[in-house]
């Protein structure tokens, strides 16, 4: 008798089971999840310009040891000029050296023996500036700059070498004619002691990776999470190697390797049908949850979505 009770009650327990189960697997509408969260601070000015003429703020190369590259069909005269305002330059700012590297180096010196007529009985000098750059909402990371050096420069002190170089570091041209970047020489000209401050200011700003969730979307059915984000490195280095991690009401659901990211590349993840474990309320995505990339900012890692 006995056997048969218990016979009875497994069996009411394996309908009542199945009836949970198939109904909480009925197909039902889809609850959109809407962002919650405080917009991440900007990086922003990190530097002070003042009235210094510049090509854009942030402007910078992601080191502060640069390579240089000098085109074998250079004389020793603008070879001479171009080193001396590299040590110049170098003097000044303080926080940047340079050494000598080859054909890969960033900054690549060329030399040409045209006179480039500029109109006025004015002829170019010389042209320099940033020749590749990756831009982010926070930083222009300079990739490569380069400078051309032409024939004409009268002066001992490396004035045009200098001005040119300043160009590469995202300084245009000053209405200041004793500045070295005013548009036309002068064999007087220097740099300017805020062309130092700046240039000290932003490249002491140590050079991290900086991940950021950009935009996230999803919606929960039943108890499936689907979910789309995109996430950017917008520092200054390479990230090697980062997770995103998902979480339910504070419990962590899953984990997801995103790998290495480059400087102004991105990762956009695309997930379907994640099960979670009851009803929710709250999800957060945590891009580098442990905390173990070293980044610019921390608050721009994490989204929260409610119901």
């Amino acid at each position: 008798m006995v056997w048969k009770v218990a016979a009875v009650m497994i069996i009411f327990m394996m309908v009542i089971f199945s009836v949970a189960l198939m109904f909480d697997n009925l197909p039902r509408a889809p609850i959109e999840l809407k962002v919650n969260y405080i917009e991440p601070k900007n990086v922003g000015a990190v530097v002070d310009y003042g009235a210094v003429p510049i090509f854009a703020e942030n402007l910078r190369f992601n080191h502060n040891l640069i390579s240089y590259w000098i085109d074998e069909d250079c004389d020793k005269v603008r070879r001479d000029d171009m080193v001396a305002a590299f040590n110049i330059f170098s003097s000044e700012v303080k926080v940047i050296a340079f050494y000598e590297g080859n054909g890969s180096s960033d900054i690549k010196v060329e030399c040409s023996n045209d006179f480039v007529e500029l109109g006025d009985e004015l002829f170019a000098a010389g042209e320099g500036g940033p020749s590749r750059i990756i831009n982010t909402s926070g930083f222009k990371v300079i990739e490569e700059g380069k400078v051309i050096l032409y024939n004409g420069e009268d002066c001992v002190y490396p004035i045009v070498a200098l001005h040119e170089l300043g160009h590469v570091f995202g300084f245009d041209h000053s209405p200041d004619i004793r500045n070295i970047m005013y548009n036309t020489s002068n064999c007087w000209q220097r740099m300017s002691p805020d062309m130092g401050k700046i240039m000290r200011e932003l490249y002491l700003v140590e050079a991290l990776a900086d991940a950021r969730v950009e935009s996230v979307n999803g919606k929960i059915q039943g108890r499936y999470l689907d979910f789309n984000i995109s996430i950017l490195n917008e520092g200054l280095v390479r990230i090697d190697g980062i997770d995103l991690t998902v979480i339910a009401d504070g419990e962590i659901v899953d984990v997801v390797d995103l790998g290495d990211i480059e400087i102004g590349y991105g990762r956009t993840l695309r997930v379907e049908n994640m099960l979670l474990d009851g009803k929710v309320e709250v999800m957060e995505f945590a891009v580098d949850y442990s905390d173990k990339v070293l980044e610019l900012k921390e608050d721009n890692n994490r989204v929260e979505m409610k119901i």
